[in-house]
């Protein structure tokens, strides 16, 4: 067994499966969205689809596992230096992606005003909401929605769980043994199941208490989850493909059977364990060269497909796309995903990554490894 004070580092490798998976999670997003805008019968065809925002859900889980894989060595007995360099690089990981893309559609909706073109949902388009946005504070409840680019509520909320991170570390840490990082992950989803339910609040939602409770439950399972796998030296285990492979086939199949949003959110944490821990076919499935591409843009993927929905929506709107058969409404949803994919490569390669490389060391390096 590795020993609880080495795990963390002996963690701190890179997961290509874990790339994959946020493939999988940004294309649930995406396409109950491109479904919404473009309907093909996608969720017809594909049920687990009509779930698609527990993406986010699959985010948020993923994100508490590779934060903790990654940072929790250096935040172990965190310092302020030690802090405002983790807080730096998550800052630069999320807001250039973010504020261009805001750029980007503000001007679609101005331009659209000075042509006289209507946009989906004008109640959006306030002002005073660009503030919230540019402060990523606008799924805190300072505003009854997220306002502007929607999918942009959960990079808010993501910030939330950074700031709790410096604080779960050390708590992290002093958990010995394996099963009792299992039970804190298990606590930490059945309590946030439990106020949802008290509450009466519906998982899909963006912004207030809600929207805090769901990112800060599900990164502390996934948090802890990655304690348990350092903790029990399961990285590598055939075990892991078993998990993994039986977790995501019933999350698929899932909503076919009705089940509840909680019990697959429950069988995305096991999806995420098992594929870090895999060591076979699923391994080399999620850590494939094409799964791993679409996760390393998944993050672009996620912020950009909303503008372009507004946008591409009209385009099939004029050329009567209303009137059409299933074939050629399955080819617009086709080409409105390979557009989305497209222009979030663009954005990637031209502000994602470099912004990544040229400014997360501003600040210093941290020895996670």
């Amino acid at each position: 067994m590795t020993s609880a004070a080495a795990a963390p580092v002996a963690a701190s490798r890179y997961l290509p499966p874990l790339t994959g998976i946020r493939a999988l999670a940004a294309m649930l997003v995406l396409g109950l969205h491109v479904e919404q805008n473009v309907p093909a019968g996608l969720h017809a065809l594909l049920p687990i689809f009509a779930r698609g925002y527990l993406g986010v859900d699959f985010f948020f889980v993923l994100s508490g596992f590779i934060i903790t894989h990654v940072y929790l060595a250096s935040l172990a007995s965190p310092h302020r230096r030690a802090v405002t360099i983790f807080l730096w690089h998550r800052f630069v990981r999320l807001y250039p992606v973010h504020v261009t893309v805001l750029a980007g559609l503000v001007a679609v909706v101005v331009l659209a005003g000075a042509a006289g073109v209507t946009v989906n949902n004008p109640q959006e388009w306030r002002l005073s909401d660009l503030f919230w946005q540019l402060t990523l504070l606008q799924a805190w409840g300072v505003s009854a929605s997220p306002g502007w680019n929607a999918p942009s509520w959960s990079i808010s909320a993501e910030w939330f769980a950074y700031l709790l991170f410096p604080l779960l570390a050390p708590a992290l840490m002093r958990l010995r043994t394996r099963e009792a990082a299992l039970l804190l992950a298990v606590a930490a989803l059945a309590a946030t199941a439990l106020l949802f339910a008290l509450a009466d609040w519906s998982l899909n939602t963006w912004v207030g208490a809600p929207a805090l409770t769901r990112v800060a439950g599900e990164f502390i399972c996934g948090a802890a989850l990655c304690r348990a796998a350092a903790l029990g030296a399961l990285a590598e285990r055939p075990a892991g493909d078993v998990l993994g492979f039986g977790a995501l086939a019933a999350f698929v199949l899932g909503p076919s059977t009705a089940l509840a949003d909680f019990a697959l959110v429950a069988l995305l944490a096991a999806t995420v364990l098992g594929a870090a821990t895999a060591a076979g076919p699923l391994a080399q499935a999620l850590g494939s060269r094409v799964l791993v591409w679409l996760g390393e843009i998944s993050y672009s993927i996620y912020l950009v497909h909303f503008p372009v929905l507004i946008v591409i929506r009209r385009f099939w709107e004029r050329v009567g796309f209303a009137g059409w058969g299933g074939a050629a409404r399955a080819a617009a949803f086709l080409a409105t995903v390979a557009l989305v994919i497209a222009l979030a490569a663009l954005l990637f390669y031209l502000v994602e990554r470099p912004a990544r490389t040229r400014l997360r060391d501003r600040l210093g390096k941290l020895a996670t490894a």
